[in-house]
């Protein structure tokens, strides 16, 4: 008998159509604390696409969030996702969460990664690139977190100055690791694009999320973390810069952590109206062993670059407001009248009684005199002269 074999041998598409799920891949609760991979998974393995949407790497941009660590815990936020938005040149701030779908508390690791698109596949090539935490550190943690809780990890991710992706990439995603003290969840080493595959399907203690880059907005930007001795009493705080150099410029400034009363420590965009002005917060309430990274803002009022030798001052001081601080500030010479008399020109607030502000530690950014700062900018078509 005869087979005649058809020729065309195309196919056209019917459009999309529902899948089954095989049956060797029958559903289940993954068992630890998990990132759901995006807003409607409910820590089910396999996941279902999309992978790079989750909701549990809470980037903030470079507004802190206040009391994070109950504010994201929380039903209505859990059920949110943040903006996708990272700022390059600036701090961005960037939290972690995860629910254990265990039937045991877990204690976990946090470590954050970020890596051009273009190289997700080959995590080898961006293992080393990881964001610390606002203390320094390359990792965080959560807890002893409860069966069914929601937890968020215990340190800010500050990931500081990212530029543009590199060629052959058009954005980063980044990628958020838990693991325990039996290292259960160990980098990743895939082979193949199966292995890779797996990974993202299967296991939920990794999460993945996709980030768009917003150009940076400051002409100018200081970091520099703050810190209070642990051995310190809770108290208040200063925090002020007083600027030289910038008349005419804008100021702001924020830091990753709130005081111990949840209030942000954080100056609201304003202009310098002459040198010396003291701009910021005059009473924080930090307790001993308080950490946090401060990032100063300044902007350029007419596009030219940072004025060379302008510096930017900053100082946290111990406010003295009782009359046995002020008097033993006095007796040790540490009243500085010159600056109290500014202090209450500048903020009249807090000019009645007697105050003593004493100084805790200080940061001056400078901007350079060197001729390749000149350079630097204009090379990026910014109008740049040196002082003379």
């Amino acid at each position: 008998m005869l087979i005649r074999v058809r020729e065309d041998l195309s196919f056209r598409s019917r459009g999309p159509v529902g899948l089954p799920r095989p049956s060797a891949l029958a559903g289940s609760t993954f068992q630890g604390t998990y990132m759901r991979p995006n807003s409607g998974d409910d820590g089910t393995i396999p996941a279902n696409d999309p992978f790079c949407a989750s909701p549990d790497i809470w980037i903030a941009g470079t507004d802190p969030v206040p009391n994070f660590q109950t504010a994201l815990a929380a039903t209505g936020s859990y059920s949110t996702e943040s903006s996708s938005n990272v700022y390059s040149g600036q701090g961005n701030f960037i939290y972690v969460r995860g629910l254990n779908g265990a039937k045991v508390s877990k204690t976990n690791t946090v470590q954050l990664y970020y890596a051009p698109s273009g190289v997700i596949q080959s995590p080898s090539q961006w293992q080393n690139n990881v964001i610390n935490t606002d203390k320094g550190q390359p990792q965080g943690n959560i807890m002893n977190l409860a069966p069914g809780a929601v937890g968020v990890c215990d340190s800010t991710f500050v990931w500081n100055d990212p530029v543009p992706p590199p060629p052959g990439s058009d954005h980063y995603c980044l990628f958020a690791q838990f693991n325990d003290a039996q290292n259960s969840n160990p980098f990743p080493n895939p082979e193949t694009v199966f292995d890779m595959g797996a990974l993202i399907q299967n296991n939920l203690g990794w999460g993945w999320r996709n980030t768009s880059m917003i150009p940076s907005a400051p002409t100018w930007q200081v970091s520099e973390p703050l810190a209070i001795p642990s051995n310190y009493p809770t108290h208040n705080y200063s925090i002020v810069v007083t600027p030289t150099g910038w008349t005419g410029w804008d100021v702001d400034f924020h830091c990753s952590e709130p005081d111990s009363n949840g209030n942000l420590i954080a100056l609201k965009r304003t202009t310098i109206a002459q040198d010396g002005m003291i701009l910021g917060v005059t009473k924080a309430k930090l307790d001993g062993g308080w950490q946090g990274q401060m990032f100063i803002n300044l902007y350029s009022p007419d596009g030219r670059g940072p004025p060379p030798g302008a510096t930017i001052p900053l100082s946290c001081n111990y406010v003295g407001s009782t009359k046995a601080d002020f008097l033993e500030a006095l007796d040790r010479g540490l009243v500085d009248w010159r600056f109290l008399e500014r202090l209450r020109r500048y903020c009249p607030e807090i000019g009645k009684g007697p105050t003593a502000w004493i100084v805790q530690g200080t940061y001056s950014g400078t901007v350079s005199n060197d001729p390749t700062v000149a350079e630097y900018w204009r090379a990026r078509g910014v109008d740049f002269e040196l002082g003379r």
